[in-house]
């Protein structure tokens, strides 16, 4: 399975001054507890999200995964979820999306910090733009795996290196942005990956106007 990476990676602890982890921050101190950059269109493109993927989130238990300021975990709520949860790395984000959305729950903390926590496991786990910043994609997988049901659905949405809008100097990509985003994947790759993890494709959905992947996995029975 070929990936593109960002060579040499940087390692976690750089990668969080760029995330924002820890108060001092400059991403932190952007947002406060009744505060988050454009939570306006945020909150509108999250509900459009999740009347899209009603059928997944209706009376189901839900988590986003990289949640932000929450506003996908809210709509979910809002459209129908029976329980609706937010695991985000930065702290502000989390004490944000507690104070806004306090009939969901939102966790601080990365993957590894769940591992021994009584979660439980979810129906649908939704999770946009986070796989791209993952240095341990290994640790992203085997999460999924552990917090799924057997048939839950999965939506990933990650840039994609093989549209044709990348510019043959992908150097030039707006998107690059190295080292926030450590690797790419095409459609093959991303299908390959989370097979090797027992999850198969149900479809692929068009990114109108721009150079992304938004997928949907089905885990198998096991």
């Amino acid at each position: 399975m070929l990936i593109s990476f960002c060579h040499p990676r940087p390692t976690q602890v750089e990668l969080d001054k760029h995330y924002g982890v820890g108060e001092t921050s400059e991403v932190s101190q952007n947002i406060l507890s009744n505060f988050y950059p454009k939570a306006s269109s945020r909150g509108r493109r999250a509900f459009f999200n999740a009347v899209k993927l009603l059928p997944y989130i209706w009376g189901k238990r839900v988590m986003d995964l990289g949640c932000g300021g929450g506003f996908v975990v809210g709509s979910m709520k809002t459209v129908g979820a029976r329980e609706a949860v937010g695991i985000d790395i930065n702290p502000s984000s989390v004490g944000y999306a507690s104070a806004k959305y306090p009939k969901c729950k939102f966790y601080c903390g990365e993957f590894g910090d769940f591992s021994n926590r009584k979660l439980g496991r979810f129906d649908f786990i939704y999770s946009s733009e986070v796989i791209e910043h993952v240095v341990d994609v290994e640790a992203y997988m085997k999460f999924l795996v552990d917090m799924t049901e057997p048939l839950a659905k999965v939506f990933i949405t990650t840039p994609d290196i093989a549209s044709n809008q990348v510019p043959k100097n992908v150097t030039s990509w707006d998107v690059f942005s190295p080292p926030l985003h450590i690797q790419f994947f095409t459609q093959a790759t991303l299908t390959q990956l989370f097979e090797r993890y027992g999850f198969k494709v149900i479809k692929r959905t068009t990114d109108r106007g721009g150079a992304g992947l938004k997928m949907l996995f089905i885990k198998s029975r096991s």
